[in-house]
């Protein structure tokens, strides 16, 4: 089982493979383009970067994940899921994290202060996006950031996901649409709203 992600940057990719780690411990990942880096258009660029995973990388399910920023994300998922060809569909996972990564891991903010060595309430609630790049230490030099997405990747691995599934309907939508294409690709992917955390 390989699993390709089409992402917008370091956060993102260590969120997914968090999740991947989680859900399909077996699976090997395959990493595809930084949305926005090819400076082609959306369209164009979102089809390569599935059929170089699919193709040239032999991926076995495409995992999409964008923000929404400041749009409400259905209105994202709607407009940008369009945009994937219909040959991926049956593959792709997409998810729309409300308004960026950052708070999709702060959706339970005790779950994340407990990582993150501060206090709940230090934690901003409308956009904790710097705080939470700044307190994982996610710097621009590579070997920083690579100890940073490690963190993140395993502070995912190990979350509360039925707080962030009940805390998140973005989330639960994402959450959802795994489950959906893990069922038709053999990856036993656990059911979060049932699963107690140890």
């Amino acid at each position: 089982m390989r699993i390709g992600y089409y992402v917008q940057g370091s956060m993102d990719e260590a969120f997914v493979c968090g999740l991947a780690k989680r859900w399909c411990p077996e699976a090997e990942l395959a990493e595809g383009v930084f949305r926005g880096s090819s400076g082609i258009s959306f369209r164009r660029e979102i089809k390569q970067a599935l059929l170089d995973l699919r193709d040239d990388k032999r991926c076995d399910i495409l995992v999409v994940l964008t923000d929404s920023d400041d749009n409400p994300w259905r209105t994202v998922k709607q407009r940008e899921s369009a945009k994937v060809p219909n040959a991926f569909q049956h593959l792709c996972v997409f998810g729309v994290a409300e308004r960026n990564v950052e708070c999709c891991l702060s959706i339970d903010h005790q779950q994340l202060a407990i990582q993150l060595g501060c206090k709940a309430e230090e934690i901003p609630k409308d956009d904790p996006s710097g705080f939470v790049k700044v307190r994982f230490g996610m710097g621009e030099r590579a070997e920083k950031r690579d100890a940073a997405k490690e963190r993140v990747c395993e502070f995912v691995a190990r979350a509360n996901m039925k707080s962030w599934i009940d805390g998140s309907d973005s989330f639960a939508d994402f959450y959802d649409d795994a489950r959906r294409v893990a069922a038709l690709s053999n990856c036993g992917m656990p059911n979060e709203r049932e699963r107690q955390n140890k």
